[in-house]
């Protein structure tokens, strides 16, 4: 089965232009092998708030510089930092995704924009409604 990236406009408006094509392609890598680039962390679905869950939005930690111990581990889910990765998966299709958001300061946003994750969740369910 062929793997298909998408990317939103909410996702290009909050990537800096020049890491863009990088972080498209080295997702696409790491879902078609299951190996992590360097600078990719844990991969976990958000389990709040509910739209989110239902949405079944995911995001990876990317290195940043909150990554201190980053180098140190050796197992991908206890590399975290402050800066995510956001991404869903087609309902229909498992191999089609969509990039939602690349996010610094993530843990900030969260807390303080309650409407973010529900905003990206509306994004999700449009995509997956038809992938």
């Amino acid at each position: 089965m062929e793997v298909k990236v998408y990317l939103s406009s909410h996702f290009k408006e909050s990537c800096p232009e020049e890491k863009i094509a990088s972080i498209a392609a080295d997702f696409k890598a790491y879902k078609i092998s299951g190996r992590r680039p360097d600078y990719f962390g844990r991969d976990v679905p958000f389990e709040f708030p509910n739209s989110a869950l239902q949405a079944e939005l995911q995001h990876i930690h990317l290195k940043d510089s909150s990554s201190r111990s980053w180098n140190l581990k050796s197992i991908s889910y206890g590399k975290t930092s402050n800066t995510a990765l956001i991404y869903c998966t087609g309902f229909f299709d498992r191999n089609k995704y969509l990039l939602l958001g690349f996010l610094e300061n993530a843990h900030e946003t969260y807390t303080n924009n309650r409407h973010y994750l529900p905003g990206l969740a509306d994004i999700a369910e449009d995509f997956r409604s038809r992938f």
